[in-house]
């Protein structure tokens, strides 16, 4: 009778085989996204509100819409790298508009208040510091300092004050919230352009390639 040994594998090997595994998931993930095949296209359009934070004109050729977080890594990473490059080859010139949806799905109060913030100063006031400061260091909304500011924005202009205070930031919240789940999405980023839905992160060269294809059409 021939006795065979199993080989045990050690540690160090089990670990290359499950980094193995995700390396192979992970490109597989990114071959479907980049083929369009994880890319659906919505059956009902994208709403539009006064409270969406918008960069670009009105009149562009083509809207980007973005649901992100200011929580969200890869949305950080979307604003400090790709951004840029997005605002200098296409929106500043009036081909491209982008058009932030702020995703909450928290009960904070300090992430809401985040949120009813941005979308509120965003309409009445001037929000590009703000949101420089939400990209650089999103967890300022948990200082008293950021609450200060909140407070400040309330009482110097009572449009900002309705608007935070009142019903309508918070309804915007929650109507946001429930676009995102009835149409399927999973997490931040997301992007709609044209109807169609890009899941995750993408490098700008990958925007670039898509905002062109729709521009010629």
């Amino acid at each position: 009778m021939i006795s065979r040994k199993i080989k045990r594998l050690k540690p160090i090997e089990w670990l290359a085989i499950g980094v193995s595994l995700i390396l192979i998931v992970l490109i597989g993930i990114k071959a479907w996204q980049l083929t369009g095949k994880g890319n659906n296209k919505l059956k009902e359009p994208v709403s539009n509100s006064p409270l969406d934070i918008v960069f670009g004109s009105d009149s562009a050729q083509l809207t980007l819409y973005a649901y992100i977080s200011y929580h969200c890594g890869y949305c950080r990473l979307f604003f400090t790298d790709v951004y840029p490059e997005l605002e200098k080859e296409f929106i500043a010139s009036g081909k491209v508009r982008l058009v932030l949806k702020l995703v909450e799905h928290s009960n904070n109060q300090d992430r809401l208040n985040e949120v009813k913030t941005a979308v509120c100063i965003n309409r009445y006031g001037y929000y590009g510091k703000l949101h420089e400061l939400l990209v650089t260091n999103s967890s300022v909304i948990y200082t008293d300092e950021f609450r200060d500011m909140v407070n400040h924005f309330i009482e110097s202009d009572p449009l900002v004050a309705e608007c935070i205070l009142g019903n309508e930031s918070m309804d915007y919240i929650l109507q946001i919230r429930n676009e995102f789940d009835k149409f399927g999405f999973t997490g931040t980023p997301t992007f709609v352009i044209e109807g169609r839905v890009f899941r995750g992160y993408m490098p700008f060269e990958q925007f670039k390639s898509i905002i062109i294809k729709h521009l010629n059409r």
